[in-house]
């Protein structure tokens, strides 16, 4: 059964729906620039160490990248074991295949193939030579993106978006549908607020859905253009909040609230290329502390 995969992020990676990058001029990007790494980056090893006991530090993952900056192979770690590892082709600097092979007695092997067209990308996932998903991203002459849709052939499901923009390619709305053998069980819309070319307001309101209920997120930042807060109302009532602290341009502190409370707390240090080195996040609560450390050894092309 096909997994949607999830890593420790690297860098921070919000969870803000920034309408500033659905161009899909991100996907021309090699994958150091999408992580915002300097210099030639050869691989990064993410350790992670709870401070909490005496243990020592574990692998977690281990990327390994092309002298172009392209992500070669990575390998996911589950304890002293390897649990998988994805393997990255190319064909003219544009990924052709990705191929992941999760291992043990349950394993599997996951091949995902890219078929590129004028202003349309196409990708197809096998799961041992079966069709499992399939998706179409299409863009406009400016390079918005402008429509996808992603089927789940398993299960028999498919979600729609579309994509509407102003004069100034700034993204305005996202519609999505989502659909199974019923009908359509799932549909919102998001709508984005402006001011000096910065999103200050994304509101999501939910049409068909269990809970029926959206919410409004409101930021705000720095002179240097940084996320610095972040509010999130839910029936006009504030529901939780981030913040973030920065020195010499690089994110520092990132702190999370609900409903007033500190549950999160992340601290940042970084090496001479101004590359995060390290984080510390400390999960809190009522009871006790939790705190983390990950720490990236990072190797680079002479």
């Amino acid at each position: 059964m096909i997994y949607e995969k999830t890593y420790t992020p690297y860098i921070l990676i919000t969870t803000i729906c920034n309408a500033q990058q659905t161009k899909m001029k991100e996907n021309h990007k090699n994958h150091l620039e999408k992580l915002n790494l300097a210099g030639k980056v050869k691989s990064i090893k993410e350790f992670t160490q709870n401070k909490n006991n005496s243990e020592s530090p574990l692998l977690n993952t281990e990327k390994e990248f092309n002298e172009n900056g392209f992500l070669l192979k990575e390998t996911v770690f589950s304890g002293e074991k390897i649990y998988s590892i994805t393997t990255y082709d190319y064909q003219n600097n544009k990924l052709d295949t990705e191929t992941e092979k999760i291992l043990g007695s349950s394993g599997y092997t996951t091949v995902k193939k890219y078929f590129y067209k004028e202003n349309e990308v196409e990708t197809k996932t096998y799961e041992d030579d079966e069709l499992v998903e399939s998706s179409i991203t299409k863009t406009d002459k400016n390079n918005n993106i402008i429509f996808t849709k992603n089927n789940n052939h398993l299960f028999n499901t498919y979600c729609e978006k579309n994509y509407e923009h102003n004069q100034k390619n700034q993204l305005t709305t996202v519609t999505e549908n989502c659909y199974n053998q019923d009908g359509k069980n799932y549909s919102n819309t998001i709508t984005y607020t402006y001011a000096d070319g910065l999103v200050t307001k994304m509101k999501h309101t939910n049409t068909v859905a269990n809970d029926n209920v959206g919410f409004v997120e409101h930021y705000t930042y720095n002179d240097s253009k940084n996320y610095i807060e972040i509010k999130v109302y839910v029936n006009n009532v504030l529901e939780s909040k981030q913040t973030m602290a920065y020195q010499n341009g690089l994110l520092h502190e990132h702190r999370f609230f609900e409903k007033g409370k500190e549950t999160k707390f992340i601290s940042y240090a970084y090496d001479n290329l101004k590359n995060s080195s390290s984080k510390t996040v400390s999960e809190i609560g009522s009871l006790a502390t939790i705190t983390k450390e990950y720490t990236y050894q990072i190797t680079y092309y002479k």
